[in-house]
């Protein structure tokens, strides 16, 4: 947005060029239907001087100009941004003061947010995920106004702000319960009654969930599946190699994206030959921190020879991550490198396996795990077919 100068060198008379205002704001292109919408004005010549511009002006010094004035409206608006940031966070902060008293807050933390070094069993350390969770709950708590212990009867004005914010329901229980938990402590410390506010359910449940995934911007959603097809498809489109390889062996293994990166180390698995001759493959698990090492090793059977041309990537080592960008050229929007993954469960169901050694192959710790995460709710299988 500001000004442009632009050129027309098939004018007769001068200036040589015409100057122009540009805004990109959503409320000047409303009936603009390009990607970058865009909207122009021609500014006359009566407020050029006004500008400092004048007819005399070469393209160039024309140029010049607009660009030191384009200088000075970026930072006005940053002045008017920041200016405003300082009311909103001034306005916040009086607020917080008064519902949330800045002793009681520090002793809550102490007590509930704060956790023991594990390495040196002395001292306390922030615990950076609870302080997160506790700073939404703080904000829940200044934005609704309302007393701790008359939450219960105002219940539907906290749905209400967490319908308003868009949240996701696992994030709105975890905010939620950080609010209760503060609640009960400050009602202890001034000796009134308190009864935590209900997990929401039923109609209220769904009305958050519709909310949330009505949301657009800055929501990660679980990625749409990539099956042999798609990645055909994209092979034929010309996906990098490289690329490729990655993704099939996410296709055919169903191994999480940090774990296919590993694989170009020797250590992080190896192949056992059965007296059959059937080959397993052996991956070590990173993300699992419970068990022992030993145990942190999962089998995927080679049956298929589409797994057998993957043993030969890992083997060679050419595969290589491709970038989100890659992803969303070669396989549209909303598929991420977690997508073959995503369809590894129906892939090994239509091939006949059963879900119990599906779930062994994922590493996954209960059947439920692959059942409600990891199978589609629209594919079936049905044996014979």
């Amino acid at each position: 947005m500001g000004y442009y100068v632009k050129a027309q060198p098939k004018k007769k008379s001068l200036p040589h060029w015409k100057l122009q205002y540009i805004s990109f704001k959503k409320t000047d292109t409303t009936l603009s239907k390009a990607k970058k919408p865009k909207r122009e004005w021609d500014i006359s010549k009566d407020r050029w001087l006004g500008l400092g511009f004048n007819k005399q002006m070469t393209l160039e010094e024309a140029r010049a100009r607009a660009r030191q004035i384009n200088a000075q409206l970026h930072l006005r608006r940053q002045e008017e941004q920041i200016r405003k940031i300082e009311e909103e966070q001034a306005e916040f902060q009086l607020r917080y003061d008064s519902i949330l008293p800045t002793e009681f807050v520090a002793e809550f933390e102490l007590r509930f947010i704060r956790k023991r070094d594990s390495q040196t069993m002395q001292g306390l350390r922030k615990n950076t995920r609870s302080y997160t969770v506790w700073r939404a709950s703080q904000k829940m708590i200044v934005a609704v106004g309302i007393e701790p212990s008359e939450w219960f009867c105002h219940t539907h004005r906290i749905y209400d702000y967490f319908h308003s914010e868009q949240m996701s329901l696992r994030y709105l229980n975890s905010v939620l319960r950080y609010a209760n938990l503060w609640g009960f402590f400050i009602c202890r410390k001034l000796g009134r009654p308190f009864l935590p506010v209900p997990m929401p359910k039923g109609y209220e449940r769904q009305r958050l969930l519709d909310a949330n995934y009505s949301k657009q911007k800055g929501v990660s959603r679980a990625s749409k599946h990539i099956t042999p097809k798609t990645l055909e498809k994209a092979a034929k489109l010309g996906l990098n190699r490289r690329n490729l390889n990655w993704l099939h062996l996410s296709v055919w293994f169903g191994l999480r994206p940090k774990v296919i990166d590993q694989l170009r180390q020797t250590e992080m698995w190896r192949v056992e030959t059965l007296a059959n001759g059937r080959e397993i493959l052996w991956v070590f698990q990173t993300k699992i921190v419970a068990l022992p090492p030993e145990d942190r090793w999962k089998p995927i059977p080679i049956l298929f020879e589409e797994q057998r041309f993957g043993l030969r990537i890992i083997r060679d080592g050419t595969f290589r991550r491709p970038i989100l960008k890659t992803m969303k050229r070669y396989f549209g929007k909303g598929v991420t490198t977690y997508g073959g993954r995503k369809g590894f469960t129906d892939l090994m169901l239509s091939k006949g396996q059963t879900l119990e050694n599906i779930s062994v192959w994922m590493g996954h710790s209960s059947l439920q795990r692959t059942w409600y995460s990891y199978k589609s709710l629209r594919r079936f299988h049905v044996p014979g077919y």
